[in-house]
């Protein structure tokens, strides 16, 4: 019987392991134009993601780091398209900025050279109602 349960728990560990991975797919590419990074994220049913501007007394807010710029500069800091929904979140007991099944981004760019090339990272947080999972951060890179 210890056996099995032993074995009920690590199956169910690596369910909600293997699911954690693909919570949120995230997807980046240039405008046609080359002056603006389009950034969306598709977050998994009954999960979500925080906003960049979120209570620092809560979740860990969504961060986008820029690590290699080639043929473009910043314009400006990443912009939530999306407007995220504000609400007292029980978990936790702060006002949180948060986003559920889909949010968009735009990071605006002054190009400086014929080849963009944009590479960096994007960190965040998912929670469903009743737990939340470690921080997660994703590469990308977009030419």
């Amino acid at each position: 019987m210890k056996y099995y349960i032993s074995l009920l728990a690590l199956l169910s560990s690596l369910s909600i392991f293997s699911q954690s991975e693909n919570l949120v797919d995230w997807q980046f590419t240039l405008s046609q134009d080359g002056t603006e990074l389009e950034i969306e994220a598709t977050i998994a049913d009954d999960w979500v993601i925080y906003s960049q501007h979120t209570d620092p007394d809560g979740p860990i807010p969504l961060e986008f780091e820029f690590t290699d710029l080639s043929g473009v500069e910043l314009d400006g800091t990443v912009m939530e398209v999306t407007k995220p929904i504000t609400e007292m979140s029980e978990l936790f007991e702060v006002t949180v900025m948060k986003f559920k099944k889909k949010a968009s981004f735009k990071q605006k760019l002054k190009l400086t050279e014929g080849k963009t090339n944009i590479k960096g990272r994007v960190t965040y947080m998912s929670c469903d109602a009743t737990r939340c999972l470690p921080p997660k951060t994703v590469p990308f890179e977009v030419e």
